[in-house]
């Protein structure tokens, strides 16, 4: 072969070469395009690395465990504590004594009866506190919190979902002390049974609860299962068989909104010195006269069925009042040229009365938002809406959107 051939031979090969190389490389860039989960990957490893460079611990994850691992909160980075919970000191006191003590001295929980809590249920309306009060208790017993949700463990290939329920497990058992939490836990583990429901879903729980099973055959294993829902009717009953424990949180009590009124001032205060009026920190020993109530006895007794997170939002929008006063002033004062004022005033009764006109409670603005639906749509009782029903309906509507 002349010295042409022996090039032509050359350019060929490493044409074909360049040709696989390059039909490898968009390959390679086709399946990673085509995963499904590849920014959730991205950032499992980046956590993953994170639990084993600052937590030290050496974790071997899989792959649906890398999944997970974004999920998972440390219990040093959770701002919530127990003294945050205000009004339901007799639920604290009953998860720290079947809880809390399990899982921070395993060594006295390994017998048949002494043993580690399965699973804790809160039920009770909306905002009364049921995820802070689970994130206080992994606060308080060193727990990571792995926050399970549907979205999280569902998914489109065939057999990911039940491998992702497995993960849940196998990293929770990785990373104890851990609590499993599921909020909403009847979207999750609902009723089965229903015409609508697929047979993925249903595959889904069964593999969930037979996990769940498994937990307690392994003794001194501190992984908790703890569930939040507004509807436990909904929750399937082999699912609360294995809520070994279930507390109510209800609305809070005129004392609990008292409780919880004062905390959150009180945060405010120390965020903020000197921005809260003193009649308002003000508490008397051994409760208030029922004479001269206090200030902040008159807005507890107003502020009847109202949820934590009412009595937060409540808080919230009198602080703002202060403020946005206080902004407007310095508008004024820069248009006129005056001196801008020098503090701002500090937050008062009137504050917390004026922001109750705007703030109601949330199960009430659902209840008239259904009702106003309901008779505008002509539904159940047939009653046509007259011009003074729309002219409610259209200011309750600005009130919610205002809400």
């Amino acid at each position: 072969m002349d010295h042409a051939g022996h090039r032509r031979l050359w350019v060929e090969v490493v044409t074909n070469a360049v040709a696989l190389g390059a039909m490898v490389w968009g390959l390679k860039l086709c399946v990673q395009y085509l995963d499904p989960y590849r920014e959730q990957r991205e950032q499992a490893k980046k956590r993953s690395a994170f639990l084993k460079q600052h937590l030290g611990r050496s974790l071997d994850l899989n792959e649906y465990e890398q999944l997970l691992a974004a999920q998972v909160m440390n219990p040093d980075h959770i701002e919530v504590e127990m003294q945050d919970v205000s009004g339901l000191d007799s639920i604290v006191s009953d998860l720290e004594t079947k809880v809390l003590f399990p899982l921070t001295r395993p060594e006295l929980y390994r017998t048949t009866l002494w043993k580690q809590a399965k699973g804790v249920l809160l039920y009770g309306p909306p905002g009364t506190g049921k995820t802070m009060l689970a994130k206080a208790v992994a606060k308080q017993s060193g727990c990571f919190f792995l926050n399970i949700t549907v979205s999280s463990i569902m998914s489109k290939w065939l057999g990911d979902a039940n491998r992702l329920v497995r993960a849940v497990f196998s990293l929770a058992s990785k990373l104890q002390p851990c609590i499993i939490f599921i909020d909403e836990v009847d979207a999750m583990l609902g009723k089965r049974g229903a015409s609508s429901e697929h047979e993925a879903t249903l595959q889904v729980k069964t593999e969930f609860m037979q996990l769940w099973d498994g937990m307690e055959s392994s003794r001194g294993q501190r992984v908790v299962v703890m569930g939040a829902t507004n509807r436990p009717w909904m929750v399937d009953e082999a699912v609360l068989r294995r809520f070994t424990h279930m507390y109510e949180v209800g609305l809070p009590g005129k004392a609990q909104r008292k409780a919880i009124l004062l905390g959150y001032l009180r945060k405010h205060a120390a965020e903020v010195p000197g921005s809260v009026a003193e009649e308002l920190l003000a508490v008397e020993e051994g409760g208030s006269s029922s004479s001269s109530p206090s200030a902040l006895d008159r807005i507890a007794e107003a502020t009847e069925g109202y949820s934590g997170s009412d009595l937060l939002e409540l808080s919230s929008q009198a602080a703002q009042r202060v403020l946005a006063e206080h902004l407007h002033e310095l508008q004024q004062s820069e248009s006129s040229g005056q001196p801008a004022p020098y503090s701002i005033r500090k937050l008062g009764l009137e504050d917390l009365e004026e922001a109750m006109g705007h703030v109601r409670p949330s199960t009430q603005r659902a209840d008239d938002y259904s009702r106003v639906s309901s008779r505008s749509a002509g539904g159940g009782v047939g009653i046509p809406m007259t011009p003074q029903d729309l002219s409610a309906a259209l200011a309750l509507l600005m009130q919610l959107r205002n809400a």
